[in-house]
């Protein structure tokens, strides 16, 4: 699996501690992406799932969210990830993609399939900047949230009233900006900078 990076804790990307992922390649080329240097598919950047995987289960997290790039262009290693996740009752799984729901089960892919059945919310849609949201868990108006998992549900309408939140996750000498980007937020905040994921080793 390509990985950009994975940064532990977050709290500005779902309820919980969570740890994030971010895959590496995407062909969608949104204009104002929050995370443009992911967008490159980067082989250096592979590696097996077991052994992503076997990098972050002891980390204390309550939740998982998967983002890039986009997941699904990797839809059988976020497969087996997933399917790792449910195997430790790791079930508060959030995976963001530029995919529409409908466009994801059209494929009929059984790894896309199974993804779908396991996760506890998806957001889906492109990234669309003249439709800036100022929501939590959605860039921009057309993005769409679904709860698969019910008992979920309420923990996340809660979150979502409290409004955005932000997360600066030190990395060495450099700071990452973790959260829902809102208009002006680079000017608010100009000492955080994005770093480029081609720099980073995956865990």
């Amino acid at each position: 699996m390509q990985i950009g990076k994975i940064l532990f804790p977050i709290s500005s990307l779902g309820i919980g501690m969570r740890i994030g992922i971010w895959v590496t390649g995407c062909l969608r080329n949104c204009k104002g992406c929050a995370n443009p240097e992911l967008q490159y598919f980067d082989k250096s950047k592979d590696a097996p799932v077991d052994d992503i995987y076997a990098a972050i289960k002891d980390y204390p997290f309550t939740g998982v969210t998967i983002s890039g790039g986009e997941p699904f262009l990797q839809a059988k290693d976020l497969a087996i990830l997933v399917r790792h996740l449910v195997e430790d009752d790791k079930e508060d799984i959030l995976v963001f993609t530029g995919f529409l729901l409908e466009e994801l089960q059209s494929k009929h892919d059984p790894d896309i399939d199974y993804v779908l059945s396991h996760i506890a919310v998806l957001v889906d849609g492109p990234f669309i900047e003249s439709k800036l949201d100022k929501h939590p868990l959605r860039g921009s108006t057309n993005q769409r949230l679904y709860f698969f998992k019910k008992e979920y549900q309420k923990a996340y309408e809660d979150y979502i009233a409290d409004g955005q939140r932000i997360d600066y996750i030190p990395v060495g000498d450099e700071v990452h900006f973790i959260g829902i980007p809102f208009e002006g937020f680079r000017e608010l905040y100009p000492k955080v900078n994005i770093r480029d994921s081609k720099k980073e080793d995956p865990v």
